[in-house]
């Protein structure tokens, strides 16, 4: 992974509207089994005596209608310029940026047009800064208006470098801020200077089961969603993910292949993109960094792949996000980041 560690000014003045905002805290100790978020990961530490730090982040040059409402900022071809901006207050070592174009993952640069293209990069933690993203949208046709979601994920650059971690995932909080492009030119059609996507699955594929009993009134209560039960399924977003059949909360050992298994369900026609992340970036599912699904009334949608331990290194960080798409209102989610390892 290549992760830039991006020195950007110091902003002047105060934040003027709070596009997203929450509380930060590592927790003392493992977390309850759960991988559901609230609507806003961070407000249940701000009444925790561990509170270390508060982010807020946002778009630095929106305009707006005459009635208060932002208005989508335009794309007339070529690479695009999102000013953006976030405030810190309290303790974090780095800040780290992920964006999605319409649910799939979008590498950029930061203020340098030179510079390479990630998919994530890295800001030391200054109180009040400002940047630039640039990017080639990787979809889009001309009158399209599609979302772009931005995630901050917190500490990026902290990985152990030992087996036997201790709430890993928590080092990786994350906060999404939603603004609107639109389209008055066509996305390019190629890309040439992408960065490359990995390939760490021996197998992978979709599928829609029908939900059972069981899986809402048993298996989802094992992972954060209790209170569920066929009758409610539609009026809520419900996912679970698990390797080889279990929840991990830290660690794995990747000497063997390792199934992984990602459901979702929820409110008929909500869309969502899959991605499975590597060290902070997509790897690829099928043919693509993304897979796009379609939640159906009373149906799961079942996203089954292989981990092929050959193509890992020592210590890789790994997780999984799932991304409104379409113009969906749902929340984003980001399961527990895990650290696979091989033993020596």
């Amino acid at each position: 992974m290549r992760k830039r560690l991006i020195a950007v000014p110091l902003m002047c003045g105060a934040l003027l509207s709070l596009a997203a905002c929450g509380n930060y805290a590592i927790p003392d100790s493992t977390p309850p089994p759960s991988q559901a978020v609230a609507a806003n990961p961070f407000e249940a530490a701000e009444e925790d005596a561990g509170f270390l730090a508060m982010l807020t982040h946002e778009a630095a040059s929106a305009d707006f209608s005459e009635s208060g409402e932002r208005l989508p900022f335009p794309y007339d071809g070529g690479e695009f310029r999102l000013d953006y901006r976030f405030s810190l207050s309290g303790k974090m070592d780095t800040v780290g940026f992920l964006l999605f174009l319409d649910g799939q993952p979008q590498p950029y640069k930061v203020n340098d047009t030179t510079a390479e293209y990630e998919y994530c990069h890295s800001f030391p933690t200054a109180e009040d800064q400002t940047f630039s993203f640039l990017f080639e949208p990787v979809t889009g046709s001309t009158g399209d208006t599609l979302t772009l979601t931005v995630v901050s994920i917190t500490n990026p650059d902290f990985q152990p470098d030992m087996e036997s971690t201790s709430s890993y995932g928590w080092y990786h909080k994350t906060l999404d801020s939603c603004v609107e492009l639109k389209f008055n030119a066509d996305a390019p059609a190629t890309h040439s200077d992408l960065p490359p996507v990995r390939e760490i699955f021996s197998q992978s594929g979709v599928r829609e089961e029908k939900a059972t009993a069981q899986y809402v009134e048993n298996e989802l209560p094992k992972y954060g969603w209790g209170g569920v039960s066929m009758d409610t399924l539609d009026s809520g977003i419900y996912y679970t993910f698990s390797y080889d059949g279990g929840i991990v909360y830290d660690n794995l050992r990747a000497s063997a292949p390792v199934p992984l298994r990602f459901t979702m369900c929820g409110t008929a026609g909500t869309s969502y993109s899959i991605a499975f992340f590597l060290d902070h970036r997509p790897v690829k599912f099928d043919e693509s960094t993304c897979r796009s699904i379609t939640l159906s009334k009373g149906g799961v949608m079942e996203l089954e792949a292989v981990i092929d331990p050959d193509k890992l290194g020592q210590f890789n960080t790994f997780y999984c996000v799932a991304v409104p798409q379409g113009g969906a209102s749902g929340p984003f989610f980001k399961t527990n980041s895990i650290l696979l390892y091989k033993e020596n």
